[in-house]
């Protein structure tokens, strides 16, 4: 579990809230105050597969604070390209 966010780190976010289990991955935009503005790229699924999101999804970037969520770094290395590539086609900064 991590505590503190880097800008441009791949993480996994843990969502154990009620109604509501699941793991998101996504890349830290930006950091202000505690609360990490957070990209998400994908997803996921009950087969524990890394699926991506379309760009055309509503609130891909979302405020989270490390006590809120918890996140893990994204060590997989499939993840890892996948988001890479998936951040190369669809993001312009």
């Amino acid at each position: 579990m991590l505590n503190k966010l880097a800008k441009n780190q791949y993480v996994k976010i843990i969502k154990s809230n009620a109604g509501n289990n699941g793991i998101e991955y996504g890349v830290v935009l930006e950091e202000e105050d505690g609360k990490y503005d957070i990209m998400s790229i994908g997803f996921e699924n009950k087969n524990g597969k890394f699926i991506e999101y379309p760009t055309n999804v509503e609130n891909l970037v979302q405020s989270y604070n490390t006590q809120d969520t918890q996140f893990d770094e994204v060590k997989e290395n499939e993840v890892r390209r996948k988001m890479n590539i998936w951040l190369e086609n669809n993001y312009k900064r």
